[in-house]
């Protein structure tokens, strides 16, 4: 398998992170930064984002959600999307919450690439806020999610390492010790160990 991929992306770390938690790593091979330039992405993903995983067949299969639905099927490892109905509706909602985060922090950076005369503080607020009232709601919920390793929790703590890479000075820990303690451990596993965030190389 084939995974388009940039190292910087909170929902391509989702994937790799539960490919290692499946066992599943080695056989998934990483595209090169060029692919994005070159036109492959665009060839197996019409709308040319990452993750897209480029199957032995040739299928190609986007988004995050979707990438990880399929890794959850093979390998061994935690379940990570429960066959339980209402266990896996507790997972599938987390996980749209954890991933807003990561959709929000995304749009904010984005914004603040644009030339200072064009940057909209009202929308850097915004995301600012959806990040804020988000961290909120993880927070009521870090007990629950204890030492889990789910498809939520997973993407949880790659959106606050987002967070944590990108806006480091949105000091998320304030005020939500149970989350802050809660993301610490889970940071601390070999599948977040080896796929921390980096800047992709310059091109």
């Amino acid at each position: 398998m084939k995974l388009h991929y940039s190292p910087s992306s909170p929902f391509v770390r989702k994937v790799l992170v539960c490919a290692h938690e499946r066992g599943l790593a080695d056989r998934i091979e990483l595209t090169s930064h060029a692919t994005m330039a070159n036109g492959e992405l665009r060839a197996d993903n019409p709308l040319e984002k990452v993750p897209a995983l480029v199957l032995d067949d040739g299928t190609a299969l986007y988004d995050s959600l979707v990438i990880a639905a399929f890794l959850a099927g093979l390998g061994e490892g935690p379940e990570l999307i429960p066959e339980d109905a209402a266990a896996r509706i507790a997972v599938l909602r987390r996980h749209a919450l954890a991933n807003g985060v990561m959709d929000a922090a995304v749009a904010h950076v984005t914004e603040t690439r644009r030339p200072e005369d064009k940057i909209w503080p009202g929308f850097l607020d915004r995301q600012k806020g959806k990040i804020a009232r988000a961290v909120d709601a993880l927070e009521s919920e870090a007990g629950v999610m204890g030492d889990t390793v789910d498809l939520s929790t997973i993407s949880a703590a790659c959106a606050l390492g987002y967070v944590d890479f990108r806006m480091g000075d949105l000091d998320w820990r304030d005020g939500h010790p149970g989350l802050a303690t809660w993301y610490d451990a889970f940071a601390r596993r070999p599948s977040m160990v080896g796929t921390r965030p980096r800047n992709p190389p310059a091109s």
